[in-house]
């Protein structure tokens, strides 16, 4: 008889959107450890200028365990809520953390340690490219 048996099967990850909706919204995404998945993706959700279309709470890149949050953002009252959210778990946690920021899903673009949220926006708005609506053919 089998001693680690799941009794309740985990309820996989609800995409909200398969792609990027907002015209004109700064595409990037986020990479941190997936400990915080939900409470990170709460906060940037909670501003309203910007939301997670796309997660995953653990993907595996090149090896390593990672939570993935591909956002899109018209703006960035988000920011700063998240750092302070980012700084708190930092001081409850025994081991630090990292939030990184990439673009076009493998570009590095910049770090939350030892960055400040003006920072960070500075360098989202410079290096993320802008969602283009289709355009259909007729």
């Amino acid at each position: 008889m089998p001693i680690f048996i799941r009794k309740k099967r985990p309820l996989p990850v609800r995409h909200t959107h398969d792609r990027p909706e907002w015209p004109g919204a700064w595409l990037f995404a986020l990479r941190t450890v997936p400990r915080h998945f939900y409470v990170l993706r709460e906060v940037i959700e909670s501003a309203g200028d910007a939301h997670v279309w796309f997660g995953e709470p653990l993907a595996y890149i090149r090896g390593k365990g990672v939570a993935l949050l591909r956002v899109e953002a018209n703006g960035f009252d988000w920011i700063e809520p998240l750092y302070q959210r980012w700084e708190e778990l930092q001081r409850d946690e025994a081991a630090e953390f990292d939030i990184e920021v990439y673009v076009n899903n493998t570009e590095w673009v910049a770090t939350f340690r030892g960055r400040t949220p003006a920072d960070i926006e500075q360098a989202i708005r410079e290096s993320a490219p802008k969602h283009q609506e289709a355009v259909s053919s007729s």
